[in-house]
């Protein structure tokens, strides 16, 4: 029988727990039930998390390092969505600090997995993100990648002009967005040649591309290139200026780690 302390606050799975995730230990490729009660308990709606999320974490990379496709599969997916929250005000930073190392060895997991190559296209998006929570790129495993139809929306870092950025479809440009006109003032954007991708960059295009997300990836290098402001004419890196706008900020009881574990 699992037996946990947990910080107790406000509301939040506690006793809940322990028996569904017993249920997934068991029979973790057959029980679709008892993997969905999960979800909803450890990370409602894919969002929300608490103090018995990151206390199922040792659990779920047991099942991940269990070489069975479907298990590894189905932890390695819940563990990313855990990890993405962790600067949520869960109340839990002690706990989370002492899961460093576990949160390194799903890193690691995942990271074989990727490179074996075969991963569902409908778990492509999730393991992306999810290498990038591990790796304590937090806000970056919640931004959005529609690199079909994608529009960001940023601050020119000179004249703080908001400036809409385009990347996809309708084209790939910085603009000042006129809700009559639509966007007016049109430059295009510059990508950035994979080679000079930084380390942050390089990492999620190779990851993408060995995941398949080949949109993703081209898309990417215009995300990490170069737009200019339609107004002060001034050049800023497109990646840097949507992370300064949209740097999480805890709210918790104290630091947790952000740039890696």
């Amino acid at each position: 029988m699992i037996d946990w302390q947990l910080p107790r606050y406000g509301r939040g799975p506690y006793d809940e727990v322990p028996p569904v995730l017993e249920r997934v230990l068991r029979s973790p490729s057959l029980d679709e039930e008892a993997w969905r009660e999960l979800w909803h308990l450890l990370a409602t709606e894919g969002l929300t998390v608490s103090a018995a999320s990151f206390a199922a974490l040792p659990y779920l990379r047991d099942l991940a390092r269990s070489g069975e496709t479907v298990a590894v599969d189905r932890a390695l997916e819940l563990a990313g969505a855990i990890v993405a929250g962790v600067l949520q005000d869960h109340g839990a930073d002690e706990l989370v600090r002492e899961m460093a190392p576990v949160i390194a060895e799903l890193r690691d997991v995942l990271a074989r997995r990727i490179g074996d190559g075969d991963v569902p296209p409908r778990l492509a998006v999730a393991f992306f993100r999810a290498d990038l929570a591990f790796a304590g790129a937090t806000g970056w495993s919640m931004a959005e990648y529609d690199f079909d139809d994608g529009f960001y929306s940023v601050s020119c870092p000179h004249c703080d002009l908001p400036v809409t950025v385009a990347i996809g479809d309708y084209g790939r440009y910085s603009a000042y967005r006129d809700w009559c006109e639509g966007d007016v003032r049109r430059r295009p954007l510059k990508p950035c040649s994979v080679e000079r991708l930084g380390s942050l960059g390089r990492r999620m295009h190779d990851t993408a591309r060995a995941l398949g997300l080949l949109r993703i990836a081209e898309g990417l290098t215009y995300l990490f290139g170069q737009a200019e402001c339609p107004d002060c004419a001034s050049a800023f890196v497109v990646a840097d200026q949507y992370a300064a706008d949209n740097e999480p900020h805890h709210s918790s009881s104290g630091p947790v780690p952000t740039g890696g574990w």
